[in-house]
Parts: structure tokens; C-alpha cells; sequence
């Protein structure tokens, strides 16, 4: 009888944790501190007695929802509730609130100090290391008929696209997990992609249509070889798509074992030649 999956306890007591914790509660009582006065001086306008006390019922009428079993705060989504950081100043400077001269002012600061860090000591070392993997990236590359790489980059997630042996292939890993898609084709899906910007910095948007390929491969970031280097990792992918096609077409073990394993009279449980598993026992 399947006793069915296992349940892991974790342990949410790590110092990494409890900062966090403590960031998240300071923020929410930011939030909760910042649309009270909101809500005070909006009441005060229309002539409310009390707008303080008013602001806090509102406030946990709206935001406060308790479990009637424990009385503790229930964090479901399905209730409203106030910001949780500080992003656009807690909601109080969200570019909607913004006019398009302001859009503008702010898209404007936001490109310039992107390009003053990318000037910066910090953002050089950046570029020049990052120059010098690419350089080594593509020397590897030179040296590899059959393997090209389209694109590659990022960090969450970090995406590779290219070409082995005739195959494309989509890499993707985000939070320690990958996988590669093998023989790329059009799925009859699309999505909506940032295709410029205007110039008060509203963003225009245009469709793009996904492709999607066989799941070959996928696992953790801390797979035999995976590396850490641009260089390391095309290594790891190319190695890994070229182990699953020498299987795909080996015909070794579906043919010659069953006369191996009658001369040797033992089950052979992994092909000789392109080390796939034939058997978990």
C-alpha cells in the first residue's frame, strides 16, 4: 500500500530569517502608519469627527481578517491588505499618480543612473569581467563545430538558446533549478513583450509567440559539472544534449545486449556504449 509522500518540517528559525522577518514587520507598520495619515486627512477633508480613530477602524475593517480558530492574522490574498515594502514609496508614488512630464523626469533619472553606475569603478570591474568571459566564451565556441549559442545571460532566471548538432535548444535555470528543451517548435502561445518606450517613459508593448521543446533534462545547481563560468556551464549544456542524442540513437542496447546477457547469464543493467540505464533493480 503507497503510505503516499512524505511530509518535511522546516526550519524557519535561521538568523537570515529572522531579518527578514523583521524587515517585513517594520514595513508593514510603514505602510500601515502611511495610509492612516492618508485616510486621516482624507476624512478631515469631507468634516468626519475623530478621522484617527476612523482611519484605524477602516484599516482593520479592510486589512485585518483573523482565523476563528487560532486569532491569528490570516495572510490569504484573497483579502486586502496593505503594502509589504517600500516599493513606490509604499503605493504613495506608484507612476500612476505621476503625470507624463513626471513619467518622463523619472525614466529619464532611471536611464541616468544606470549609465553613471555602469561609469562608475564598481560597474567597470563588472564590464570588464564580463567582457573577458565572453572573449573566452567565444574562443571555446571556435573550437566546437556543431555548437552555437544565440544568446545567453541573466541570473533569475539565466536563459541560453542555440544550436547543437541541428538541435535548438532552450536552457533555463531560476533558483537552482534547470532544464533544457531540446528541437524547439511554435506552441500556439504568445505573450505580450516590452517593445519600446514613449517618450514620457510609458512602455509599449508588442506579442511574441512561445516556443517550447522536450523536457531532455533538468535538475539542480548542484549537478556534477555544472560549473560557474559562461565557458563551464555551455560546456555543461552541450555535454548534456550530447549524451541524451548518442542515446537516442544508440541501438546497441536494443539489439546486441540480450546475446551479451545470455553468454554472460547476468542481466546487463547499463548499455556498454552509450551508458544508458536498462534496469533499477
Amino acid at each position: 500500500m503507497d503510505p503516499g509522500p512524505e511530509l518535511h518540517a522546516a526550519d524557519f528559525s535561521g538568523s537570515h530569517v529572522a531579518e527578514y522577518r523583521e524587515r517585513l514587520d517594520r514595513a508593514r507598520s510603514e505602510a500601515r502608519r502611511r495610509f492612516r495619515e492618508h485616510l486621516e486627512a482624507v476624512f478631515g477633508q469631507r468634516g468626519v469627527t475623530a478621522p484617527e480613530v476612523l482611519a484605524d477602524v477602516a484599516l482593520d475593517a479592510l486589512t485585518v481578517w483573523r482565523s476563528v480558530d487560532s486569532g491569528e492574522v490570516c495572510r490569504c490574498s484573497c483579502h486586502p491588505r496593505l503594502p509589504e515594502s517600500d516599493l513606490h514609496d509604499y503605493g504613495f508614488d506608484c507612476v500612476c499618480t505621476r503625470t507624463p512630464a513626471e513619467r518622463r523626469r523619472a525614466f529619464d533619472k532611471w536611464r541616468n543612473d544606470i549609465e553613471a553606475f555602469w561609469r562608475s569603478p564598481a560597474g567597470l570591474r563588472i564590464k570588464v569581467a564580463e567582457q573577458a568571459a565572453e572573449t573566452e566564451l567565444q574562443a571555446w565556441l571556435a573550437d566546437r563545430p556543431g555548437v552555437i549559442v544565440g544568446s545567453h545571460g541573466g541570473l533569475a532566471p539565466e536563459q541560453w538558446n542555440g544550436e547543437v548538432d541541428g538541435h535548438r535548444f532552450y536552457f533555463r535555470e531560476r533558483h537552482g533549478e534547470w532544464r533544457i528543451e531540446l528541437d524547439l517548435r511554435p506552441s500556439g502561445r504568445f505573450v505580450r513583450v516590452v517593445a519600446g518606450a514613449d517618450n514620457d517613459g510609458s512602455l509599449q508593448y508588442g506579442q511574441r509567440e512561445l516556443e517550447h521543446g522536450d523536457v531532455i533534462a533538468e535538475g539542480t545547481a548542484a549537478a556534477d559539472g555544472y560549473g560557474t563560468t559562461p565557458v563551464e556551464r555551455a560546456q555543461f549544456i552541450v555535454e548534456t544534449i550530447r549524451t541524451h542524442l548518442t542515446r537516442q540513437a544508440c541501438t546497441h542496447h536494443r539489439g546486441a545486449l540480450p546475446s551479451i546477457e545470455a553468454g554472460l547469464g547476468v542481466e546487463v543493467r547499463w548499455c556498454p556504449a552509450c551508458g544508458t540505464r536498462l534496469s533499477t533493480r
